[in-house]
């Protein structure tokens, strides 16, 4: 099973989700490719699954075949793996919430929070 985050970046890069994402959702996932082909220009692998994925038959094996192989890449390149969350952030946050879900999104240090969609009744935090 392969990390949610890179899921989301494999199917915005088939072009999947490009209705879902705004204008720096867009941004953000041509900075992803332009990360990808960058590496891919010593990586075949990286290069094939990329390419599979773009075309436009590709469908989910494609798509699952490139989150598996961004996947390893991430596994294998902690620097590389870094710039590409960084860079994807925004696609992540983006397609994560659409069809009416919520994205909360922290950084740094959280004592109390709460992501609920409907909350009845009370909450106390000891």
């Amino acid at each position: 099973m392969t990390d949610p985050f890179l899921d989301s970046l494999a199917t915005a890069l088939a072009g999947q989700a490009a209705t879902a994402l705004g204008a720096a959702g867009k941004q953000a996932l041509e900075k992803v490719r332009d990360l990808l082909r960058r590496r891919s220009q010593n990586d075949p692998e990286t290069r094939v699954a990329l390419e599979a994925a773009e075309e436009d038959s590709a469908g989910q094996p494609q798509v699952k075949a490139l989150a598996e192989r961004l996947d390893q890449v991430c596994a294998e390149d902690a620097e590389f793996a870094e710039e590409l969350r960084t860079e994807g952030a925004k696609v992540h946050e983006e397609i994560s919430a659409s069809d009416n879900a919520v994205v909360n999104v922290n950084r740094g240090e959280v004592k109390n929070l709460i992501q609920a969609r409907t909350i009845e009744g009370n909450i106390t935090f000891n």
